[in-house]
């Protein structure tokens, strides 16, 4: 091939010298990018600008100030930087987070859609009055586990990160939450049933809603509640709703529990039952307690009555 060619000396012609600095330029660049893949790669601070809306969530499940210390085939584990025991901790969470995972997508039919932040910080920051040991923050795609001798206990952890995983999968598959606590935390702890029996030592949700109900450890499905729940109440409010969504699916199917969560609520905490249902919320729960086993004379003890309403935890 004819080499490029410049201008003429003497009656010759000379050859061109910038494509051959160009060349030399490429390969320079060649080479630094080669080097550059080749660096360490340093740990990733969560120091970027806050994405749109967030700002509106709490101080505490934004992880600033925080380092990246593990990853996994679906999950990114966050700890701050300056606690050495809780990025020791990582690898036990992600390793649990991934071991539910499967039984979390069959029981709802939906894969996670995306990759989801796992964020650890200590038990002592759980913010009051009702202390959460986890929180989901779905539209961010992102748990935050307060990590302590309740959450690492060895039954408790795989049914907290299972209930987790049980509220963005909801949004994964119906692409809303709900604005009604005993379909949000009650569908999360659905999903999470095989690990929360386990935990609680329970034979089923429907005989624990029922020996719940008759020693009056929970209040009727139905009537409205106010102000957020402490751990103890979370378990046993939580156990009961999970049965009553399981009523609803079986009754209804999962599509219209699904209009259930989309649908403009008809008050604050309540769904709008007749128009996903057919039925009123106060029918819905009286059909679902007819359905319930005997109860369990044996589990019944003196009465104690509990208050209702939590966080997304």
């Amino acid at each position: 091939m004819q080499r490029p060619i410049s201008k003429t000396r003497r009656g010759g012609r000379v050859p061109s010298a910038r494509p051959r600095l160009a060349w030399r330029l490429l390969l320079l660049a060649l080479a630094l990018a080669g080097a550059a893949s080749l660096a360490p790669v340093a740990p990733v601070a969560a120091q970027e600008p806050e994405p749109p809306g967030e700002g509106h969530s709490p101080a505490w499940a934004r992880a600033r100030d925080g380092v990246q210390v593990a990853a996994t085939a679906h999950f990114d584990v966050w700890a701050p930087g300056d606690d050495q025991a809780l990025a020791a901790t990582a690898a036990r969470v992600a390793a649990t987070a991934e071991a539910v995972l499967p039984t979390v997508e069959a029981r709802l039919a939906t894969p996670l859609a995306d990759r989801v932040r796992l964020v650890l910080l200590p038990a002592d920051q759980a913010p009051g009055p009702c202390e959460p040991r986890a929180a989901t923050f779905p539209t961010r795609r992102r748990i935050v586990v307060f990590v302590g001798p309740a959450t690492l206990d060895p039954k408790a952890l795989p049914a907290f990160l299972a209930h987790e995983l049980g509220h963005q999968l909801t949004l994964d598959r119906w692409g809303a939450l709900g604005n009604d606590r005993r379909l949000s935390e009650g569908v999360a702890t659905w999903a999470a049933e095989p690990y929360w029996l386990a935990w609680r030592g329970w034979s089923s949700m429907d005989q624990a809603a029922a020996d719940l109900l008759a020693k009056s450890a929970i209040a009727p499905l139905a009537e409205p509640h106010e102000g957020c729940l402490v751990a103890a109440e979370r378990d046993v409010y939580y156990s009961a709703w999970s049965s009553f969504v399981d009523f609803l699916a079986r009754h209804y199917g999962w599509d219209r529990f699904g209009e259930a969560l989309s649908l403009p609520p008809v008050a604050d905490d309540h769904a709008d039952y007749a128009a996903a249902f057919g039925r009123s919320l106060e029918d819905l729960t009286a059909a679902w307690e007819q359905e319930l086993p005997r109860p369990d004379n044996a589990a019944s003890h003196a009465p104690t009555r509990h208050g209702a309403g939590s966080p997304r935890a």
